[in-house]
């Protein structure tokens, strides 16, 4: 009985308290904090889901071996159909190890039309437009992808950068400016710290 009284009847009312917070976080917060975590690291849209046969192009990449490589990632497209990840690899590597602008321009072009969130429509037509504006040289045609980009995804975050782009490139179509060229790697600076003196 002396546990009762006193200073009993506090641990067994914080013990009910405790009891009915830790019931109510399994009743409400949990499926809440689940549901959140859930969406915060999962991607926005499903154009950008893990396949594992990314990694035998990508083995294929590693060793040289890029027109294998492409028929690798050829080989995922026909297993993934909606997947743009593989236009996009595929289009880099004819551009990087072909020297294939081509391949390159049709590979974004099937990117793009695959593309269905808006991050990855702004992937693609990004890639498109830079390859029109500084490897083809043709910003005429950069600043129709980002008008398309524009109308694709009207309002969204994505679109309000296309605009920006689009404001360069009419400069550049319109008033004959010069071309601009993509930044440069920044230039080493000396280290602060020397080794010796």
């Amino acid at each position: 009985m002396d546990f009762v009284s006193g200073g009993g009847w506090g641990f067994i009312t914080a013990g009910i308290v405790a009891g009915l917070g830790i019931l109510a976080f399994f009743i409400v917060g949990y499926p809440l904090l689940r549901k959140i975590v859930d969406h915060s690291f999962s991607p926005s849209d499903d154009s950008s889901k893990i396949t594992p046969e990314y990694s035998v192009a990508e083995a294929r990449v590693n060793t040289g071996k890029y027109p294998e490589a492409i028929e690798e990632y050829r080989k995922v497209i026909l297993k993934h159909p909606d997947d743009m990840y593989p236009h996009l690899r595929i289009a880099d590597i004819a551009l990087k190890h072909l020297q294939d602008a081509k391949i390159a321009e049709t590979e974004l072009q099937e990117a793009l039309a695959k593309a269905k969130g808006e991050d990855s429509a702004a992937l693609a037509a990004g890639r498109l437009a830079d390859l029109y504006q500084f490897t083809l040289h043709e910003p005429a045609r950069a600043l129709e992808v980002m008008k398309q980009l524009r109308e694709k995804i009207p309002g969204s975050k994505q679109a309000r950068l296309a605009e920006e782009r689009i404001a360069n490139l009419e400069g550049i179509v319109h008033r004959a400016e010069p071309l601009v060229r993509p930044p440069d790697k920044l230039a080493s600076r000396p280290s602060r710290f020397k080794l010796t003196d």
